[in-house]
């Protein structure tokens, strides 16, 4: 039995050799010399859990264990990847064989070190035959009294680097064993088509008997120190074969860019692997030069030295850089050959875009829009900048016991901007962001993907896009299932320091109530139909495009109201390219209006399309004329945006409004003058041709007026001799309908009241609806601000 002395010493070699892993160094040394001290009550010398990121050192340390130790002769190592999926691709091996293979080893090598690599990945079977190999409650033919077992994982990996949990690490060790356990409990793989739980649970019990061992995720200057040590072993080698000189005139410098170099690959074992080749490529050049050089000299520019203090200065920026933005580092060299010598130096380093990794959206990126890119939405973005300082100022929370939230909705309409609000989140809180979209959202295993990604890059942001949308599950148009997004939720485990934060957006007002419940989704924020601010922004970007300097701005802003991002974008698209198809060297405002109308009314129809174009629209324009000027005097409040006779795929006129004004109530003389306007155009055009008039183009009209009646009557308890009733649901409740023939003698006694108003109105204000009539004939189409003017005139 070693002394602790003699631990120390094992401890203290490790350590030198094993880089940033000094904790799990000592739990493995401190559970060595106890299981020595009480060898007799363990049917296996040692059973350890490795737990970590994967090159982060977890084999390293036992191959140094059994390197240092004279108490262990070998090691072995099983891929557990190799014993994984019956029945699958993968390999087939036999239990038997793999029982037979552990016994005959150790049989031979009763001290040595037993190592299963990735133990989630072997078959559920064979995780249970290595329960039965070293559980304490069977006895083998062969003495496993002398024999280490390191199982090692990577899952949880993301978990444990986490703050809070490296910190539960140093300062509770037996609940962060408990916490780890549990949640290896729960840890499920993909195989096929399936999923299944990742540990046998009689194999959990073992590892929970025994020791748990983390390490940590290696930071930039343990890697460089790996390649240091690789680079002084190729230039050693080198020298003593080639009896060529190499000098470095600043190690630390040339090897921490050498380093860098490497990127996005850094890692323990491609470091290892590529500093020698990269060093030796550097050679080869250099000596194709001058084949009779006895000595080179590598050397760093203070251009290429200022780029890596940078880097060293500020890390994590590095890291964001080149695993977010995916760039790469480069270096050039510059090579100078004077008499035998040859001189290598790094001119430059310098950041480039990687060409060869694409970006996928299935990767975490960094936002680039900031919230001042985003035109409007003053009130969202201001609650939004509120939601991003509690993360980073989380003593607000702290302060009435609250955690960081967990996630929030953005609910609108479509085209308003929640995904570009979603990404300027992510950039006003300094955190990288992955979004989930279409049939994506169905995937239940790509949504624990998405999770388990965002716990290696948390903080982190991710991003549900349009959760209200249907896709076709099972054969059958079906809606989002929410429990994989339920779950993930329910067992986050949320932190000041690591907040993984969720962002779900949708079109409507209906945020499922199950995402709603405490400790989910705990904000939710409405995105609105942009203002003016927003709107103008649009036609801004538009306009520096070459247009005329006479168009109105204002009055195209009018007109876009009601329009989300995405149409607006359409506008000056599809504007130039009708001006380039036309040969025009400028948009003018009839370009603008025209495009605005085709996307919110339809096409204008050719004149061939439409009988007696003439009479058509002398029709439609005092039908429209009776519609804008009972508008206008019963109605002040809602401001129109236009009238218009051109002919659509939608209609063969309209009156549109602006979509500035949020009503909260509507009163009774409201909604009757509402009726009032709607019954106008079929008047006009009865009392300007008669008969001949009444035409089926009032049909919607009439069928809006009759809904607005019979809710008046039946919902909203205006009627009065009904008085204050509303029947929703009455006619499921009682099973009869209540009221039936006295609402239908309402609704007549409305029409009738609606209609003779209506008629002594449009007598009264005819000269302006003559008036409107006659310059829609000539001009087809009248602004709002002209309208008023006709009307004020006549």
């Amino acid at each position: 039995m070693k002394s602790s002395d003699e631990y120390k010493k094992l401890e203290t070699a490790i350590k030198e050799k094993l880089f940033e892993q000094d904790l799990a160094v000592e739990n493995v040394t401190k559970t060595l010399l106890q299981s020595d001290i009480l060898k007799a009550k363990s049917n296996v010398r040692a059973v350890f859990t490795f737990i970590g990121a994967a090159n982060t050192g977890k084999h390293y340390l036992c191959e140094l264990l059994q390197r240092h130790n004279d108490t262990l002769d070998n090691i072995k190592t099983f891929y557990m990847e190799s014993y994984g999926g019956f029945g699958s691709s993968s390999e087939n091996i036999s239990s038997d064989n793999f029982e037979k293979e552990i016994l005959e080893f150790v049989n031979t090598h009763p001290k040595s070190i037993l190592v299963f690599e990735d133990l989630e990945k072997a078959d559920l079977q064979i995780q249970l035959i290595l329960y039965t190999l070293f559980s304490d409650y069977e006895k083998n033919e062969v003495n496993f009294s002398n024999v280490i077992v390191v199982f090692t994982t990577t899952i949880l990996s993301s978990l444990i680097k986490r703050k809070d949990i490296q910190k539960l690490l140093k300062s509770n060790p037996l609940q962060a064993h408990t916490f780890l356990v549990e949640k290896l409990t729960t840890e499920q793989v993909v195989i096929g088509d399936g999923v299944e739980m990742a540990f046998d649970k009689k194999l959990l019990s073992l590892l929970n008997e025994h020791t748990i061992i983390t390490f940590n995720q290696l930071s930039l200057n343990a890697l460089i120190k790996i390649a240091a040590r690789a680079l002084h072993e190729m230039t050693q080698d080198f020298i003593k074969t080639s009896k060529i000189s190499i000098c470095y005139d600043d190690y630390d410098s040339f090897v921490s860019l050498l380093t860098l170099s490497l990127t996005p690959y850094l890692n323990a074992r491609h470091i290892k692997q590529k500093i020698p080749k990269l060093m030796f490529n550097s050679i080869y050049d250099a000596l194709k030069l001058k084949d009779d050089t006895s000595q080179i000299n590598y050397k760093v520019s203070k251009e290429a030295k200022l780029f890596l203090q940078k880097i060293l200065e500020n890390k994590e920026l590095f890291v964001r850089n080149t695993t977010q933005k995916h760039k790469i580092v480069d270096l050039t060299w510059k090579i100078d050959v004077l008499d035998s010598e040859l001189t290598c130096c790094i001119e430059d380093a310098t950041y480039i875009q990687n060409t060869i990794e694409l970006k996928s959206h299935e990767d975490f990126h960094i936002s680039d829009i900031s919230f001042k890119d985003i035109a409007g939405h003053k009130k969202v973005k201001d609650e939004l900048s509120e939601i991003v300082k509690l993360f980073k100022d989380p003593q607000k929370l702290e302060h009435f016991g609250l955690n960081i939230p967990k996630g929030m909705f953005l609910y609108g309409p479509i085209g308003m901007g929640k995904k570009l609000l979603s990404r300027a989140f992510a950039h006003e809180a300094n955190m990288p962001y992955i979004t989930i979209s279409g049939s994506n959202l169905f995937d239940t295993n790509k949504i624990k993907e998405v999770y388990a990604k965002a716990y290696k890059q948390a903080p982190a942001v991710i991003i549900f896009e349009d959760i209200d949308i249907q896709g076709i599950v099972g054969g059958m148009l079906s809606s989002m299932n929410i429990e994989p997004i339920i779950e993930e939720l329910d067992k986050l485990n949320q932190s000041f320091e690591s907040p993984i934060f969720t962002i779900l957006t949708l079109s409507t007002n209906d945020l499922p109530s199950d995402l709603l419940q405490a400790n989910r989704i705990d904000i939710h924020i409405e995105v609105p139909k942009l203002d003016m601010d927003a709107r103008r922004f649009f036609i801004e970007e538009i306009l520096k495009k070459p247009h005329n300097k006479n168009i109105d701005v204002e009055k195209v802003v009018r007109y876009i109201s009601g329009m989300g991002g995405d149409e607006l974008k359409r506008i000056g698209q599809e504007a130039s390219l009708y001006a380039a198809r036309k040969g025009l060297k400028e948009l003018s405002e009839d370009i603008l209006l025209e495009q605005i109308n085709i996307i919110k009314y339809g096409t204008k129809l050719e004149n061939k399309q439409i009988r007696d174009i003439e009479k058509s629209m002398a029709k439609t324009a005092y039908h429209e004329a009776g519609h804008a000027v009972l508008s206008y005097v019963l109605l002040p409040s809602i401001k129109i945006e236009q009238v218009t006779v051109a002919p659509r795929s939608e209609s063969l006129g309209f009156v549109s409004y602006h979509n500035e004004e949020y009503i909260d109530a509507t009163s009774k003389e409201e909604l009757f003058n509402d009726v009032c306007v709607l019954l106008a155009g079929r008047v006009a055009k009865m009392q300007k041709f008669g008969e001949d008039g009444m035409e089926t183009g009032a049909m919607s009209d009439l069928e809006a007026a009759t809904m607005q009646i019979y809710a008046a009557i039946a919902i909203f308890g205006m009627d009065e001799e009904l008085g204050y009733i509303n029947i929703s649901g009455l006619d499921m409740g009682t099973g009869k309908m209540l009221f039936e023939d006295k609402i239908e003698q309402r609704i007549l006694s409305w029409l009738d009241k609606a209609q003779k108003h209506t008629q002594n109105e449009v007598k009264r204000l005819w000269s302006a609806i003559d008036a409107v009539a006659q310059e829609l004939i000539k001009k087809e189409v009248i602004d709002g601000e002209e309208l008023k003017r006709i009307i004020d005139n006549a």
